[in-house]
């Protein structure tokens, strides 16, 4: 955002595209997102971490992408539920995942980013469907619908989905245009 407007101004660009990426995370709707936010940002990213640390959440730097830098927030205990179900566990360790905890996990898909531009698997993390997932790699072309990803499988869950998300995130982001802070939002300090 180089021009923030008047209303944004209360709030930092790195608060706003945390809001806007992950508060449906926050909400407790998704188990993980990734968010791009400059450098410059630490400070405040390092702020809000402490805040929603204490709600749970972790805030994992993956990848430094030279004047930004790409975090996954996650609320450890609902990834850790969904990526130690049998379902999900088997398909990393396919792709040679080997972990017993949440923050191992996220350590391995972290070293992978550092190898892979955007290892595939990455949408187990964030709550894709695992069906959508294996169909992406195995046809990044095919897909029935594309929202918030591309749906392989049940189209119309898949498109409820989306705009969950969706209507959260603009709830979230209009809450920010009005001056609240996500501390605020989510009710922590």
């Amino acid at each position: 955002m180089a021009n923030l407007s008047e209303r944004e101004a209360t709030l930092s660009e790195t608060e706003f595209a945390i809001g806007r990426a992950c508060g449906v995370t926050f909400a407790g709707i998704k188990p993980a997102s990734l968010v791009s936010v400059r450098k410059r940002g630490r400070a405040a990213l390092a702020r809000i971490g402490r805040c929603f640390r204490r709600k749970g959440f972790s805030f994992e730097v993956m990848r430094d992408q030279g004047e930004r830098i790409l975090v996954c927030v996650y609320h450890a205990a609902r990834l850790e539920r969904l990526l130690l179900s049998y379902e999900i566990r088997a398909f990393l360790s396919e792709r040679g995942y080997r972990y017993e905890n949440v923050h191992e996990a996220v350590a391995a898909l972290k070293a992978r980013m550092s190898e892979d531009a955007f290892p595939h698997e990455v949408g187990v993390f964030l709550g894709y469907p695992l069906h959508d997932v294996r169909g992406f790699i195995a046809d990044p072309q095919g897909g029935r619908l594309c929202g918030a990803w591309k749906a392989y499988g049940n189209e119309e869950e898949a498109a409820k989905t989306s705009e969950r998300w969706r209507r959260c995130s603009a709830c979230i982001c209009r809450l920010m245009e009005n001056g609240k802070s996500l501390t605020q939002i989510f009710n922590v300090s």
